[in-house]
């Protein structure tokens, strides 16, 4: 198998990498991966590279730099003559989380990749993909499950604050299962406490960036609007890139839409508890959050999303959502399907 542990040092080196802060592009996140890269499976296909790549477009130089490195583009991924395959995932669609998890399982049952194999082979890739789909996430869920945010829950709970889960785990405590495999974990804290959770986590080891005009930066409070991302890793927090703290108003015992700030829920409302007693963001906000802005395309997972929880939705938590998107983003496709099938 080749030296890929090297091969992720020469790309980081030609086009640098996003993580030394104060850059606008360069190699964000990078993980081994495809059959290739799982025993056994080696002589199916060439193992592969998931890169994240800032600015998201590939640029003339980084071209040039990949050429450099021995890459050439082969349909929408480039392959390097010495036998592996890099890919840039769409973030959009959930790929890399999904390709994961397969990877995991594959790896861990020889009889899944046994079967995964004799599916590739007759069918491709895409097939072998889609037919595993289902068994990885249930192996995720099996093996994986809540554990991370279980660990998180345990990194807060000194400060005591009213934070939450959001996002897409957010929608898997409300359904009380993992429906899917996260990237990241988005995590909503109070604006208002930001010196304090600094503090916290930096006495524990954990580096925290904001983005400010597109470039990374050592996070230093109070990071003001319109910013309100800081991102946080940590060596211990395995399976996920990063912690994804979103700085939100929750002063006066209410939570505050960040894109319409008349758009408020009670905290008693928007704070539910979930397995293991893990507090989230109620989904109908969630989703408000996911259905995006007016005139932006809708990302593909967060329309799996919401066709996932909607049977998992009262008929107030929909018409909530409906009348919140017909406010803001009218003509919306989810509108029409929010109480459809009346009470549930």
């Amino acid at each position: 198998m080749p030296d890929l542990q090297l091969a992720l040092t020469d790309l980081r080196s030609a086009l640098g990498d996003f993580l030394e802060r104060h850059r606008e592009d360069g190699v964000f996140h990078v993980q081994i991966g495809g059959p290739g890269s799982v025993p056994g499976l080696q002589d199916l296909d060439v193992p592969e590279l998931h890169v994240d790549l800032l600015p998201g477009t590939v640029t003339a130089a980084q071209e040039q730099a990949l050429r450099t490195l021995g890459y050439q583009p082969q349909g929408s991924h480039w392959h390097h003559s010495a036998g592996w395959r890099l890919i840039l995932p769409n973030e959009t669609t959930g790929w890399r989380a999904d390709q994961h998890a397969l990877t995991a399982l594959l790896t861990a049952d020889p009889e899944a990749a046994a079967q995964y194999g004799q599916v590739f082979r007759r069918d491709g890739r895409e097939a072998a993909d889609t037919i595993f789909r289902e068994r990885a996430t249930a192996h995720h869920a099996r093996t994986i499950g809540f554990q991370r945010a279980c660990a998180v829950a345990q990194l807060l709970a000194p400060l005591d604050p009213p934070w939450m889960f959001a996002g897409g785990m957010a929608l898997d405590l409300h359904v009380g299962v993992v429906t899917r495999p996260h990237d990241d974990l988005d995590i909503i804290v109070p604006r208002d406490q930001q010196p304090e959770l600094q503090q916290h986590l930096q006495h524990l080891g954990w580096r925290l960036d904001a983005s400010v005009n597109r470039r990374y930066q050592p996070w230093v409070p109070p990071l003001n609007p319109p910013s309100f991302q800081v991102h946080a890793r940590h060596l211990d927090l395995q399976e996920v890139v990063m912690l994804d703290l979103m700085l939100t108003d929750l002063s006066g015992g209410h939570w505050r839409y960040r894109r319409d700030p008349d758009v408020t829920l009670p905290l008693e409302q928007a704070r539910l508890n979930g397995p293991y007693e893990l507090p989230y963001l109620t989904p109908e906000a969630v989703l408000l959050f996911k259905a995006g802005r007016a005139g932006s395309p809708l990302r593909p997972k967060d329309q799996r999303d919401f066709v996932r929880l909607r049977p998992h939705l009262t008929a107030a938590q929909q018409t909530w959502l409906k009348d919140r998107l017909e406010g803001s983003v009218p003509g919306h496709s989810w509108i029409v399907q929010l109480n459809s099938s009346g009470d549930l």
